[in-house]
């Protein structure tokens, strides 16, 4: 996890995100109106719940999300990042295999884009702060 001072008024949430790769393109979700910082693209995935480890928790969100069941998944990262509101304790996981077809189960649009087409995506902040983590799988 990387070091951060976290104010102690702020929520701190644990969250999963999975990443999806096929034919050199990542899966990425646009958040829904109505939901905090809508329109802000984002890798699938949530809140892990109590008592939940994050292997369980990466299976439940993108079953729930996306329809798919998660085959493998491989713990890939930890990110910590403070939003004006909550800090995010976010970890990321590769998701190697699935089965099932991703589809739109919470009226967020899906996309699957290349590295450079993210990076030209309106990112919620956290997410855009491990692109390089992820620029080493395109490299």
């Amino acid at each position: 996890m990387t070091a951060m001072s976290i104010r102690k008024d702020k929520i701190t949430v644990h969250a999963v995100a999975g990443l999806l790769v096929r034919d050199g393109k990542m899966l990425v979700a646009e958040r829904p109106e109505g939901k905090p910082y809508s329109g802000f693209w984002e890798f699938p995935g949530g809140k892990v719940e109590n008592n939940e480890a994050g292997d369980e928790a990466i299976r439940r969100e993108l079953h729930e999300e996306l329809g798919i069941e998660v085959i493998k998944a491989e713990h890939w990262f930890e990110h910590l990042y403070a939003y004006p509101d909550k800090t995010v304790f976010l970890e990321l996981w590769l998701v190697t295999d699935f089965a099932g077809e991703p589809v739109s189960r919470e009226n967020q649009v899906l996309r699957w884009a290349s590295f450079d087409e993210i990076l030209h995506l309106k990112l919620l902040e956290g997410n855009l702060a491990i692109m390089s983590h992820i620029k080493s799988l395109f490299d």
